[in-house]
C-alpha cells in the first residue's frame, strides 16, 4: 500500500490517510478524465460534430477559471469538509453529465464537475500542506497524484467498458456510484482536522516571489494545452482512422494509464533529489520529440501507439512535478497557490480543446501533435525563465 512508502518522519495522520485519499482521488479523476478520450461516442450519441463537442468540453474547462476564488472558499470550511463535499458534488454532477439530452446542458455539467473537482483538489493539497514540510512535499503528492493515471486506467477503462456494452450515459453512471461510495469511505476515515503537526515555514532561499512565480502559472497554461492536443484527438483518430471500438479504445487507455502511473512513480523517487523545478522542466522538454514522432508517424499506428504513451507519460512526470511547487508559490496560503495553478491548467485545456478538434477533422493528426510539442516547448522556456529569476527555487 501507498502508506508504506513512507517512513516515520512523516506525520503518522498522514500515514493513515494516504491510501483513502488517494482512492478518492482515483474515483474523482475518473469522472473528470471520461469525456476527453471518449469525446467521439458522446458527440455521436448526441448528435452533434466532433468540434462542436469539443467547443463545449472547452466551456466546461473555462469553469475552472475560479479555481482562484474558489480556493479562497475551500480555505474557509475545514479540509474534510472540502474533500468531502466535493466528492458528493463531482457524482452529483456527473449524473447530470449522464442525464443530459443536448451539448449546452453537457456543457454546463462539464463546468460544475471541473468547479466541484476544484474544491476536492484544493482541500487534498491543503490538508497535506498544513501536515508535510515543503522538502518531503513532493514524495506525498506524487504518492496521490497516482490516482490520475489510476483514474484513466481503472477507473476510465471501467467506464469505457460499460460505455463499449451500453451507452456513455452508462459510463458516467459507474463513477456517480464509485465517487459517493468514497465520499463515505472518507467522511468515516479522514479526521476532523485533527491538529496538524507543526510544519516550519520554509526558508528564505525557497520561499518564491509570485511576481517570478506567475513564470510557473504561464508554464502550466503550456503545458496542459499540451496534453490537451492529443487528448481530445487520439480516440476519434484511433476510431477513424483504425477501426477501434470502444472496447478497443479501452484496452489502450489501460494501457496509458499504466505509462502514466509508471510517469508518476518516477516522479515519487527523483523529483524530491533532482529539484522540483529541474524535474518539470525535463518531463516538458521530453513531450517534444515524442510530439515530432507522433506528427510524422501518424499514419502508422503500430508505431505510433507507443510514441502516443511517451507523449502522456512525459505530460504526467511534468505536471505531477510541478504541483509542489504550486503549494509552495505563496507562503503560508498553499490554498491559494494551488488554486492559481489549477485555475492555468484549466485555461491550458479550455483554449486548446476546440481548436485542437477543428486542426483534426481538417489535416488529420500531424497538427494537434505538432500544436502540442510546441505549446511543450514554451513549457520549458517558461520554467527555464523561473529557474533564474531571483527568489525561485527547485
Amino acid at each position: 500500500m501507498l502508506s508504506g512508502r513512507l517512513d516515520h518522519s512523516y506525520a503518522p495522520e498522514v500515514r493513515r490517510a494516504i491510501n483513502p485519499i488517494t482512492a478518492a482521488k482515483v474515483g474523482a479523476n475518473s469522472a473528470y478524465r471520461f469525456a476527453p478520450p471518449f469525446l467521439a461516442t458522446i458527440a455521436s450519441g448526441l448528435h452533434a460534430s466532433l468540434p462542436t463537442l469539443a467547443a463545449a468540453l472547452a466551456v466546461g474547462e473555462l469553469a475552472g477559471l475560479s479555481a482562484p476564488l474558489l480556493g479562497r472558499v475551500a480555505a474557509r470550511v475545514t479540509h474534510r469538509a472540502a474533500i468531502c463535499g466535493g466528492l458528493l458534488g463531482i457524482a452529483a454532477t456527473a449524473s447530470g453529465c449522464a442525464l443530459s439530452r443536448n451539448v449546452a446542458q453537457l456543457g454546463a455539467w462539464l463546468a460544475l464537475l471541473t468547479m466541484t473537482k476544484i474544491v476536492f483538489d484544493v482541500g487534498v493539497v491543503a490538508w497535506i500542506s498544513d501536515r508535510v514540510p515543503y522538502v518531503q512535499r513532493g514524495r506525498v503528492i506524487g504518492l496521490t497524484e497516482t490516482a490520475w493515471a489510476g483514474g484513466l486506467f481503472i477507473g476510465v477503462v471501467a467506464m469505457g467498458v460499460v460505455t463499449g456494452l451500453t451507452s456513455w450515459r452508462w459510463g458516467y453512471a459507474v463513477a456517480v456510484v464509485a465517487v459517493t461510495a468514497l465520499a463515505v469511505l472518507l467522511r468515516q476515515r479522514l479526521p476532523d482536522e485533527a491538529k496538524p503537526t507543526h510544519i516550519e515555514n520554509p526558508p528564505d532561499h525557497v520561499k518564491p516571489k509570485l511576481g517570478h512565480g506567475w513564470w510557473v502559472i504561464i508554464a502550466t497554461v503550456t503545458l496542459t494545452a499540451s496534453a490537451q492536443a492529443v487528448f481530445v484527438t487520439f480516440g476519434k483518430w484511433l476510431k477513424d482512422g483504425f477501426g477501434f471500438s470502444d472496447i478497443d479504445l479501452a484496452i489502450v487507455i489501460f494501457a496509458l494509464g499504466g505509462v502514466e502511473l509508471l510517469a508518476a512513480s518516477m516522479m515519487i523517487r527523483y523529483s524530491d533529489r533532482w529539484g522540483k523545478q529541474r524535474s518539470a522542466m525535463i518531463g516538458a522538454a521530453m513531450i517534444v520529440p515524442c510530439a515530432a514522432g507522433l506528427a510524422l508517424l501518424s499514419n502508422h499506428v503500430v508505431i505510433a501507439l507507443p510514441i502516443l504513451a511517451m507523449y502522456i507519460a512525459t505530460f504526467e512526470f511534468a505536471i505531477v512535478s510541478a504541483l509542489p511547487l504550486a503549494s509552495n508559490l505563496i507562503p503560508g496560503n498553499p490554498s491559494k497557490g494551488l488554486g492559481l495553478m489549477i485555475g492555468a491548467g484549466t485555461l491550458g485545456r479550455a483554449a486548446m480543446a476546440a481548436p485542437a478538434a477543428a486542426a483534426f477533422v481538417d489535416h488529420g493528426m500531424w497538427l494537434p501533435a505538432t500544436i502540442g510539442g510546441a505549446c511543450a516547448g514554451a513549457t520549458v522556456l517558461s520554467h527555464w525563465r523561473y529557474s533564474v529569476s531571483p527568489g525561485s527555487h527547485s
